[in-house]
C-alpha cells in the first residue's frame, strides 16, 4: 500500500515544483511571453491591415497582435461574428467594452498571441 501510496504522490509533487507548466501567480515575475514575437513578420499596422478575414483575422489589443484566424474560421465565438468586426484593426476598445472578456477571454488571448506592434 506505501508504494501505491508513492506513486500518487511523486508525480503530484513533481507538478508543485515545475510550476504545472511554468505558469506563475508571482507578480514580481515578468512574462517574457508577451514580449517574444511568434513569427518572423514583422508586426506593423500595415501588415495587421492584411489580415482582416474570417479566415485570416489578426487584431490589435493592448499593444500586442493576436492570431485569431483558428478561432474565427471555427465559428467558436459566443458573440458570432461580431468578432469579425475587429479582424485587421486595433481592436482594443472594442474587446474591452464586453464585460465578459475579463475573464476567460482575455487568459484565451495569451493562447493567439503573436508580439508586440512594431512603431
Amino acid at each position: 500500500m506505501k508504494k501505491s501510496y508513492l506513486l500518487l504522490v511523486i508525480p503530484a509533487f513533481l507538478l508543485v515544483l515545475t510550476g504545472c507548466g511554468n505558469k506563475t501567480n508571482n507578480p514580481n515575475v515578468q512574462n517574457t511571453q508577451i514580449n517574444t514575437p511568434k513569427t518572423s513578420i514583422t508586426l506593423t499596422m500595415t501588415e495587421l491591415a492584411k489580415h482582416n478575414t474570417k479566415t485570416d483575422c489578426w487584431q490589435l489589443i493592448n499593444g500586442q497582435v493576436y492570431d485569431l484566424s483558428t478561432y474565427t474560421s471555427a465559428g467558436k465565438h459566443p458573440g458570432g461574428d461580431k468578432i469579425l468586426n475587429g479582424c485587421g484593426l486595433e481592436a482594443t476598445a472594442m474587446f474591452e467594452e464586453i464585460t465578459k472578456h475579463n475573464g476567460k477571454a482575455t487568459a484565451m488571448l495569451q493562447d493567439f498571441l503573436l508580439g508586440p506592434i512594431q512603431k
